[in-house]
């Protein structure tokens, strides 16, 4: 512990001659007066005690949580140029979720709304065979992004893609009403920060719309990726601020991150074929996301389709 600091001028420290000698009080020149009640605090003003600081608010990096809202299901392997790119189908969606979520509250709906996330995309390549756990060999890095695997983003880390192309990096698009409130996911509780509840389907569907109405909504859309080789694979999802490095100068920290199913990519003789838009999907496009392409009902060969293929040509691992 360090040693207290005293000052030279403290007689209390450093005992003198004066503060030793016989030192007689003042004798009050009129030991018979009496100072009316409340003027000693006029004439001796004593500063007032400030009031308690307000509490600091805890870190908000806890709160966060990234939620695969769209899985990807399937894609048809692309060439090396842009001409052949092919999109993986459907398009990942991922959703901001906040621990303790208010919708009634200002500072939430300001988290929600700030430009400065991003969120980056990662592809493993996984064994065909469950748990479908990455392949995270130092030999073999992930497509798409780069690190030293402490779980922080640098400037001078690569970003390169020899297999995923296409937009890895998605700003966010917040919306003031969930276009799809039937699949949307309830914000985490501080109960249990880490589950993620999943939509109650048992219930009827206008009690499970009922809380999710009119709640506002932050979504991460890779509608652009695109994989260059047959296999089977996991995307990772890392959320970040570039508000960090702008406040404090240091590394950008992962704020949450999120896994997809795995997903097959198949050579485009065996490509099953494109699905039809989801209901989100359609409703993000309305609400300005141009970047989508949907394709309505009879446009894509559909799940039913997929489902035949399935069954001519085999088993799809991760349906």
């Amino acid at each position: 512990m360090p040693s207290p600091v005293y000052s030279e001028k403290s007689p209390a420290a450093y005992p003198t001659s004066a503060s030793t000698s016989h030192e007689q009080k003042p004798t009050p020149r009129n030991p018979g007066y009496s100072m009316p009640h409340g003027f000693d605090k006029l004439l001796h003003l004593e500063p007032e005690s400030s009031p308690p600081p307000p509490p600091r608010r805890t870190s908000t990096q806890s709160r966060y949580h990234l939620h695969v809202r769209q899985q990807p299901i399937a894609a048809r392997a692309c060439g090396a140029g842009d001409r052949d790119r092919r999109p993986v189908d459907p398009p990942p969606i991922v959703q901001i979720l906040l621990t303790d979520f208010d919708p009634g509250s200002q500072d939430d709906r300001d988290i929600l709304e700030d430009p400065r996330f991003t969120v980056g995309c990662l592809l493993f390549p996984v064994s065909d065979s469950p748990p479908y756990l990455p392949n995270t060999d130092e030999d073999e890095a992930p497509e798409g992004g780069g690190g030293d695997g402490d779980g922080v983003a640098r400037a001078d880390d690569t970003f390169s893609t020899p297999l995923l192309s296409g937009k890895a990096f998605m700003s966010p698009f917040f919306v003031d009403e969930d276009p799809d409130p039937n699949s949307a996911p309830t914000h985490p509780s501080s109960d249990n920060p880490h589950r993620v509840p999943s939509p109650d389907l048992s219930q009827p569907e206008n009690l499970r719309n009922a809380s999710k109405l009119h709640q506002p909504a932050t979504f991460f859309i890779f509608a652009d990726l695109s994989i260059r080789s047959a296999g089977l694979y996991r995307l990772q999802f890392r959320l970040m601020n570039w508000g960090s490095v702008e406040d404090t100068g240091q590394s950008m920290p992962i704020l949450a991150e999120a896994w997809s199913d795995p997903f097959r990519v198949y050579p485009a003789k065996d490509f099953p074929g494109m699905r039809d838009s989801s209901i989100l999907a359609e409703g993000l496009k309305e609400l300005g996301f141009v970047e989508l392409k949907t394709r309505g009902k009879g446009k894509g060969k559909g799940e039913e389709e997929v489902v035949i293929w399935i069954l001519h040509f085999g088993s799809f691992s991760c349906l």
